[in-house]
């Protein structure tokens, strides 16, 4: 039954290319029309002093000459040049949003040298075992593409995938580990970005051709099994990965059984994998979802850059939603908030970060979820750096050829040609979400230009309102919509969205309980005895690795979801400083008194019986503040209470 499912399936995955090429609702735009402002620029800057703007610090591979003209540091494992690759893809776009021409022309050296020193055939890159690496760094280059439009890319990438001997079948057959494989089919991505840029059909049948030849081969990552009522369990940077595949061809082709694919096996993705951070869970492989289950920060970026092709494809607010939850919250949870230390493995709750209390069975404890200068692998250095500068990449879309979508909502300035006359449009977002409800948009057009403005209304929020020029509009708003505002704008008109935001306790797996506002997850900051474990120096700033134990008292167990208070100070300059962050809540508590480290060293999982001690009312910060905390709290209505 299997194999007639399978047959089904893939029957018609290679038929003449149709005469449209892009069937998508939302469409990507330029990174060079975005530009971050507020306190995402903050962020960013902190970012570009930080790790990402001084990756050399980090040691191996990033000491060296990475994709560049490597005559004297050179690169030996492809491994090394993935890792590269990954922060090359970030720092590109990172550079252009903070306006860092150093970062910037670092990665663009490395561009301009595979552009330069193409093998005669048009083979791009250097000769590894694993055509993987190239995938990742091809997406630096795509992003060069869109924010200068150099002719050179597109010619370049054509020939490497249309003349070199290498290209032409994507594949390597005479090696266990590198055999065609879920990794190098990933350049069908390439394939399809390259057919939306040129309408070759060259482009499009050869990714639809590879993506048939992958799925016969069978296995976890194919089509059929997204299909399939399967429980994924295998590794989830391969699943955010590969999951994205049929969506890039739907788009492309608008074969539904493409899409229908996919949102299937995201679906089980989520149902048994999903944290409440946004992030399904990788402890390497997808190992289900406690509320003390960790993911990579490669999983973070990966799963951004994934979610990004299903909100293109579908236009569901839904997967927008995920996009900002991970942003807010696992993102800026994993990292110091001067972006000089990161964790391998961050997780909703974890009291503890040291040497030996990472649970990982794949490798076995280590200290991954310290927060170091370095790691290995030096994947998760490579991917810190591309996972805001990817939100800020897919925070505005087009929505066909006069719409303008503002889907993930953080400051910015962005700048758009609009309708059949192509007239510049530029619209300045001013807000403090997701501390703040409201959001400020002013439109500065040099003649009046009329286009539809599109606003997506979280599903979280029941009561949004529109105003423009101060004047209330009665326009649909329901939770999970984009709204259309239709209209000729003119200069200086001003568009004000509020979200109210309303705490909500939300159960989540493995009896456990959440609370959020907006997009924020709220957790119960764990002040740390913070040990340093290592100092590095580069370009005159000290980097610091450090262990984390847990100072003050974290087992508590929320008492009464009927009383909420929210606190909030006015003040926007500190963010992500759990003393100061502009939002608090304060939450009604008792003590948990058989909830205590596990061996010592390991954040427990919820206990099946609780042991109440001393009620309290306790102050939850955001998650993406805090080091460590708790985030997912025993459920009392679930779990039995000791009479003592």
């Amino acid at each position: 039954m299997k194999k007639i499912i399978a047959s089904i399936i893939l029957l018609g995955l290679c038929t003449v290319t149709e005469a449209q090429t892009d069937y998508s609702v939302l469409q990507e735009t330029g990174i060079g029309q975005v530009r971050p402002a507020g306190w995402m620029k903050e962020v960013l800057n902190a970012q570009s002093r930080g790790l990402s703007g001084h990756i050399r610090v980090a040691g191996h591979p990033f000491d060296k000459e990475g994709w560049g003209a490597a005559e004297e540091k050179r690169m030996g494992h492809w491994a090394d040049y993935e890792q590269t690759a990954y922060w090359a893809d970030g720092a590109l776009r990172l550079g252009y949003f903070v306006g860092d021409r150093e970062l910037t022309q670092q990665v663009r050296d490395w561009i301009d040298y595979q552009l330069q020193n193409a093998r005669p055939d048009g083979f791009l890159g250097p000769e590894l075992d694993n055509l993987w690496p190239h995938v990742v760094f091809f997406r630096a280059i795509m992003a060069e593409y869109s924010a200068t439009g150099d002719s050179r890319i597109i010619e370049a990438l054509s020939r490497h995938y249309k003349n070199a001997e290498r290209s032409k079948l994507l594949i390597k057959t005479d090696g266990y580990d590198f055999d065609f494989n879920e990794r190098t089919m990933l350049h069908i991505e390439m394939l399809c970005w390259l057919y939306q840029k040129t309408g070759d059909a060259f482009f499009l049948d050869k990714a639809e051709q590879t993506y048939k030849t992958f799925c016969e081969l069978g296995g976890p990552f194919t089509m059929q099994a997204f299909a399939s009522e399967e429980v994924p369990i295998v590794h989830s940077v391969s699943s955010s990965e590969t999951l994205k595949i049929p969506v890039i061809l739907y788009i492309n082709t608008g074969k539904k059984e493409y899409l229908d694919a996919a949102l299937h096996g995201l679906k089980k993705v989520y149902a048994y994998h999903g944290l409440a951070d946004g992030v399904p869970s990788g402890n390497e492989a997808h190992d289900w979802n406690r509320p003390n289950e960790v993911h990579e920060t490669c999983d973070i970026s990966d799963a951004q850059w994934m979610l990004g092709y299903f909100l293109q494809a579908t236009g569901d607010v839904h997967w927008a939603d995920l996009m900002e939850q991970i942003c807010f919250n696992a993102a800026m949870g994993v990292v110091t908030k001067d972006f000089k230390a990161l964790q391998y493995y961050g997780s909703p709750n974890q009291v503890i970060a040291r040497e030996n209390s990472s649970p990982c069975t794949y490798i076995g404890g280590q200290d991954r979820m310290a927060y170091r200068v370095a790691h290995g692998p030096a994947c998760c250095n490579g991917n810190m750096t591309r996972m805001i500068p990817l939100f800020c990449s897919r925070q505005w879309m087009k929505k066909g050829e006069d719409g303008i979508a503002a889907v993930l909502y953080a400051p910015s300035d962005f700048k758009a040609q609009v309708g059949a006359k192509g007239r510049e449009v530029t619209i300045r977002e001013e807000t403090n979400y997701p501390f703040d409800e409201n959001i400020r948009f002013t439109v500065d057009v040099a003649r009046p230009t009329e286009f539809s403005f599109w606003l997506r209304i979280p599903e979280w929020c029941r009561d949004a309102s529109i105003r423009v020029n101060g004047r209330p509009q009665h326009l649909f708003c329901g939770a999970g919509s984009f709204t259309e505002i239709r209209r000729t704008f003119r200069q200086g008109d001003v568009v004000e969205l509020c979200l109210p935001m309303k705490p909500q306790f939300v159960e989540m797996p493995y009896n456990g309980l959440s609370v959020y506002r907006g997009p924020l997850l709220f957790a119960l900051n764990v002040t740390a005895d913070a040990k340093i474990i290592e100092k590095r120096m580069f370009d005159g700033i000290e980097f610091r690795s450090y262990f984390l134990s847990p100072v003050s008292e974290w087992n508590y167990a929320l008492t009464d979801r009927s009383r909420i208070e929210e606190v909030k100070s006015g003040d926007y300059t500190r963010l992500w400083d759990p003393e100061k962050t502009p939002v608090r809540l304060k939450v009604h508590a008792a003590e948990v008194l058989n909830w205590q480290l596990y061996r010592g060293v390991f954040t427990p999982d919820i206990p099946s019986v609780i042991n109440m001690g001393e009620e309290r009312t306790v102050e939850l910060v955001p998650m993406g503040a805090t080091l460590l905390r708790i985030s997912v709290f025993p459920d009392l209505r679930k779990i039995p209470v000791l009479d003592i």
